[in-house]
């Protein structure tokens, strides 16, 4: 967190030291101006203790407010409280902007199929993860795979290496055997790519933009296949997420969230 500061500040802020006023007594207080899903504020809290300033939150990560509700005050040195400022509001702002379109997205989904999950991919902005994920999960979602690491995720990238359906079906029955703990999941853009992969032990099919009438006929195969997953992916945002929750699929996933526009954070510095 600490690197944020540094990184904004560099060696002084010349402003403050200019005017002469960072040794003066200061309150910062960061509140909403609008109804959102809060997030960031472990971090602001962290980064404004770390600074000099002592604090009190009043929310907690992944609460509802409404417009005008404080989220956190800290007071000490003019120079801390200027130093904390713009990279606090830019953590809440972003993040919070982030978990509020998660939730948003999740219940219009819900409103249509009570069980369906929201799963963000790791299509984001390098060295971000760890912040936008913290920011999906305050807003109610999940993460689709953390990395490559962590889940096993069958592409037409990885079949196109095998000269023959027979010999990808055979190291497909190996890499299951071997791998007894992972469920395997299969991209697929067509209800006979999805039948097949289907038949070979697939766990989860990963639908890839494919109509919403396709999406049902594979949301079928549940009867011959009763443990199969489906997940609908590809363009999927507040604008059509109802459509596809309405194929019956058990989760979405997206990345839409990741670019949430940013909520409107007010900071305030005054002398004490």
């Amino acid at each position: 967190m600490m690197d944020m500061i540094r990184e904004d500040v560099g060696l002084i802020d010349v402003t403050t030291v200019g005017l002469e006023i960072g040794a003066k007594n200061a309150k910062i207080t960061f509140a909403t101006k609008e109804p959102i899903v809060v997030c960031g504020v472990e971090y602001v809290d962290e980064m404004c203790r770390r600074l000099g300033l002592k604090t009190q939150a009043f929310k907690a990560c992944g609460d509802r407010l409404e417009a005008k509700e404080v989220i956190l005050i800290g007071y000490g040195r003019a120079d801390a409280a200027h130093k904390a400022w713009k990279v606090c509001q830019n953590i809440l702002e972003f993040l919070s902007g982030i978990a509020t379109k998660t939730d948003r997205m999740l219940c219009l989904a819900r409103e249509v199929n009570p069980h369906i999950e929201l799963l963000t991919t790791r299509k984001i902005f390098p060295r971000t993860k760890e912040l936008a994920l913290k920011a999906v999960y305050a807003g109610g979602g999940a993460h689709h795979r953390l990395g490559l690491y962590d889940s096993i995720l069958v592409f037409d990238q990885h079949r196109a290496f095998f000269e023959n359906d027979a010999a990808f079906e055979a190291q497909f029955v190996k890499m299951k055997q071997k791998f007894l703990e992972k469920k395997i999941v299969v991209e697929v853009s067509s209800f006979e790519e999805a039948r097949y992969v289907a038949t070979l032990g697939a766990d989860i099919l990963q639908c890839e933009k494919m109509s919403f009438e396709a999406l049902a006929q594979c949301v079928a195969l549940k009867t011959e296949f009763p443990t199969l997953l489906l997940s609908a992916t590809g363009g999927i945002g507040e604008h059509n997420i109802v459509a596809y929750a309405k194929t019956g699929v058990d989760f979405i996933v997206t990345s839409s969230p990741y670019h949430a526009s940013p909520s409107d954070i007010k900071v305030v510095i005054e002398p004490l």
